[in-house]
């Protein structure tokens, strides 16, 4: 196993996991660990990444200047599905350590929200 480096964790929201099918990745860790070219003009990136089975997953990643966000589009509501994954669920990015730029190799994990206090669930 390579060693890994987190590079951040993203809590999605109910429009994450939603009919939206994009995630919003906040504008700090996208300019700092997935830094689009604008000199190119670039429509956006495909980012490939591994979960923890080994499984590939590849993202459509782009800036919308409509909402000045950074957003995973294409690809993001397999892996929702897929994972089942709702609303206060956390998302983990990380990447190969040593590795740089574009040819690094990225990961991704997820988890089921923290349990918060006693929610009692009735069932029927």
């Amino acid at each position: 196993m390579a060693d890994r480096e987190h590079m951040f964790d993203k809590v999605v929201t109910p429009s994450d996991v939603g009919k939206l099918n994009r995630l919003v990745i906040p504008k700090q860790h996208a300019e700092r660990f997935f830094p689009l070219d604008s000199s190119s003009n670039e429509k956006g990136l495909l980012l490939n990444f591994e979960d923890l089975t080994g499984k590939s997953w590849r993202f459509r990643y782009s800036y919308w200047n409509s909402s000045q966000s950074y957003v995973m589009t294409k690809g993001w509501s397999r892996f929702v599905k897929d994972k089942k994954l709702d609303a206060g669920d956390i998302v983990s990015f990380q990447r190969c350590v040593g590795d740089s730029g574009r040819d690094s190799r990225l990961f991704i994990d997820w988890r089921r929200r923290p349990k918060v206090g006693h929610h009692h669930h009735h069932h029927g």
